[in-house]
């Protein structure tokens, strides 16, 4: 009993490192970067997802630990306006600005991400769902919800930056497409639902 507690207060630990850092960057190694200058993002539209693998360590240990076809660490949904294009997404207090739901300019989303690993992805339904369904995102980045340290799925008080796509998606589609993997007593959504072809266009893939 007290080697399975102190493995699953491991794996707790581990779980809560893998979700309070996602989305950064902390590696020295030179990666090629993406930029707006040599991408064409013409064409995105407010309900897009983005998705993407940081460059960093920690990066590299959400996509070790989750096992996807398409290694995966972040995600948000991108709002256009008509004088810039941001990103929702939620980021733990340390990582960002502040802690949980907020937004990030387009342009600087881009400056942690690993070339081959950033994909921008459109459901297959309305345009006018679509950007309900950012205008929803929009909305929680103004309520001051905090990053849930706990990956507790069961209510929208605290949310990750997937358990943000899976709220959106229940208020405005009543289902979500995220799938979860079990991690120590935990249900924990994970990226590459968001990649069936059945079910969304892949708009840009760099």
């Amino acid at each position: 009993m007290i080697k399975i507690s102190i493995k699953k207060s491991i794996n707790w630990f581990f779980l809560c490192c893998i979700l309070a850092s996602c989305g950064n960057s902390d590696s020295n190694v030179e990666k090629k970067s993406l930029s707006i200058n040599n991408c064409n993002f013409d064409g995105i539209k407010s309900g897009d997802i983005v998705l993407k693998r940081g460059k960093g360590k920690v990066s590299k240990m959400i996509t070790d630990y989750f096992k996807e076809k398409v290694p995966l660490s972040h995600c948000g949904v991108i709002v256009c306006e008509p004088d810039s294009t941001f990103i929702v997404h939620s980021v733990a207090e340390g990582y960002a600005p502040k802690d949980g739901v907020q937004t990030i300019l387009f342009k600087d989303f881009l400056k942690d991400c690993q070339a081959d690993y950033f994909y921008v992805v459109r459901k297959k339904t309305s345009q006018d769902r679509n950007e309900l369904f950012a205008s929803k995102a929009l909305a929680y980045s103004k309520q001051n919800i905090r990053f849930d340290d706990d990956a507790n799925n069961a209510d929208k008080n605290e949310m990750s930056c997937t358990e943000l796509i899976y709220w959106c998606q229940k208020d405005v589609y009543d289902s979500s497409d995220l799938t979860t993997i079990k991690i120590v007593s935990k249900d924990v959504f994970v990226f590459n639902g968001l990649l069936d072809t059945s079910k969304y266009d892949i708009i840009k893939h760099y």
